[in-house]
């Protein structure tokens, strides 16, 4: 009886399966990804024909080199990098953006993060800031993150977890990570994606309801300190929110601005262009998603079809948009 509520409740609370990004050249990204982050790749694909071009909403004879990467054995955290060829790309975030309405970054675990600074530094990268050590009080714990500009202009944060006692947040983490595992060069799969949003209530509806998630966390973000460790002014105040599925990976850090305006990502985080495009859940019932996205606004960008999708093989799939943001948001049920 225990097993098959528990089963229940994982599949009706999805984490973050996948991060959708677009890539101006796979060839760099995966270098990135797979060689520095150490992630596995699973699978590497062309994507194309009548349904793929329906699907992104793409001119005929458009395709897409795909590469699917994870880690680990749950289908949780994962990254899809594809690159279109289709006309008049560009890029979705440009550098210098510190906030904006829409998917934003990703969050790693990281076993060193003062080793990754001078590794990534000697690589070429721009860094937002110095390795940052922050105590989040006694409850919470203590972490070291560093913030810098990934490839195709997506956000990556990483973080090394300090605290060790378990009966701190951080420190449940901490031992969490320990067990299940690290890459080779000692990364972790997406934890945390970031998610700002116009309206904070119809966001959490869309996915406390459709995906099931439930409440991580809920604060006011403000004070010179909080701001200055997310690159914004010191007399801003900020919203946020963390939900999380049935894993520890795969949580979204939602973040509406309460005192300062941003700018939007939302319109052109559609393909062919290069960024971050789509958040990704995997779901048990494709139909009932699908309806209960429609009760709650969330506007239909590709209606439900049956495609291969890259890295997941045959699946009932859809993408809508995020009732909160317009965000694109991808559900798919594995046939």
């Amino acid at each position: 009886m225990n097993s098959d509520a528990n089963k229940l409740d994982h599949q009706l609370s999805a984490p973050v399966s996948v991060a959708v990004i677009g890539v101006e050249s796979l060839d760099t990204s995966l270098a990135f990804y797979s060689e520095t982050l150490g992630l596995e790749v699973a699978e590497t694909s062309t994507w194309q024909g009548a349904d793929f071009e329906r699907y992104w909403h793409l001119p005929s004879g458009s395709s897409a080199r795909c590469a699917f990467l994870g880690y680990g054995p749950d289908p949780v955290g994962r990254i899809q990098l594809m690159e279109f060829d289709a006309p008049q790309r560009k890029r979705i975030r440009q550098k210098g953006i510190k906030r904006a309405t829409g998917l934003f970054n990703l969050n790693i675990y990281t076993s060193d993060v003062k080793r990754d600074y001078e590794q990534l530094r000697a690589q070429g990268f721009e860094f937002w800031n110095a390795p940052n050590n922050i105590n989040f009080g006694p409850a919470v714990g203590e972490a070291t993150e560093l913030a810098f500009e990934g490839p195709d202009g997506v956000v990556i944060n990483l973080v090394e977890l300090v605290t060790q006692d378990p009966k701190t947040m951080i420190g449940h983490l901490y031992h969490f990570v320990n067990s299940y595992g690290r890459t080779p060069t000692g990364f972790t799969p997406v934890v945390t994606t970031a998610h700002t949003v116009s309206d904070m209530q119809k966001a959490l509806a869309f996915y406390y309801g459709p995906l099931g998630m439930k409440l991580f966390s809920d604060s006011i973000l403000e004070g010179e300190a909080s701001n200055r460790a997310v690159n914004l002014p010191a007399e801003s105040r900020t919203h946020s929110v963390l939900v999380q599925g049935g894993h520890e990976y795969g949580k979204i850090a939602l973040a509406a601005p309460l005192n300062y305006e941003v700018p939007s990502l939302v319109p052109d985080a559609e393909a062919p262009n290069i960024g971050y495009l789509a958040q990704s859940f995997q779901v048990s019932d494709s139909d009932a998603a699908a309806v209960a996205c429609a009760a709650l606004g969330a506007a239909e960008y590709s209606t439900l079809v049956e495609l291969d999708l890259p890295g997941r093989g045959r699946c009932r799939t859809t993408l809508v948009r995020n009732p909160g943001s317009g965000a694109l948001q991808e559900l798919f049920e594995v046939i």
